[in-house]
């Protein structure tokens, strides 16, 4: 009976510590927002005939919890889109920002785009679940070939400093980035394959 009491104390304590976080992970139905392996390159080419090359570095997936200093803190489930490019400025190739982030919260899935250091957008980054859903749906002819499963995402003038921001990008729900259109350029998506 002596040996009994610590030990279900300590039980007891463990179950309510545990008990005063919560782990929060992505609906299995967002993970289609990714429509990558991870594993693609992504050829874009500009109307002035240039190319840029993307490398995607995976499907990273994690937690984060939401207070780093307490001691039993929600987990929200992440996932992203993480690529490298080739920056003529370092002379190497770099990470960039993941293209596309997924979170889970306490209330809804967000989604956050992002374009490294080169190309800037000056629009809406984040989005929740149901305002990625409410932007239409629309088509895009790239060469030959028409995708008819693209949401156009606007840029909104707030960064007019920016030499020559990214005014809006092309994103199909099936292939991913189909291009951007920056204030003098346009570039495309022009090939995808895996190595």
């Amino acid at each position: 009976m002596k040996k009994t009491f610590p030990i279900l104390s300590v039980i007891a304590l463990l179950i309510i510590f545990t008990s005063c976080s919560e782990e929060y992970e992505l609906d299995k139905a967002a993970y289609k927002l990714i429509p990558y392996s991870g594993k693609e390159v992504l050829i874009l080419q500009s109307t002035e005939n240039k190319l840029d090359t993307l490398f995607l570095n995976g499907i990273e997936q994690y937690f984060v919890n939401d207070n780093h200093l307490a001691f039993f803190t929600d987990q929200y489930e992440v996932r992203m889109l993480n690529y490298k490019k080739y920056a003529p400025y370092a002379n190497r190739y770099v990470e960039v920002h993941p293209m596309i982030e997924l979170t889970a919260t306490s209330t809804e899935t967000t989604i956050k785009f992002g374009f490294g250091y080169e190309y800037a957008f000056v629009g809406q980054m984040f989005y929740t679940k149901e305002a990625y859903d409410s932007i239409p749906i629309t088509q895009l002819t790239i060469g030959n070939r028409t995708y008819k499963d693209v949401k156009v995402f606007e840029a909104d003038d707030t960064y007019e400093p920016l030499e020559n921001p990214i005014e809006r990008f092309y994103w199909s729900l099936s292939q991913g980035l189909l291009g951007f259109d920056e204030r003098e350029t346009q570039w495309r998506l022009i090939k995808k394959y895996t190595p």
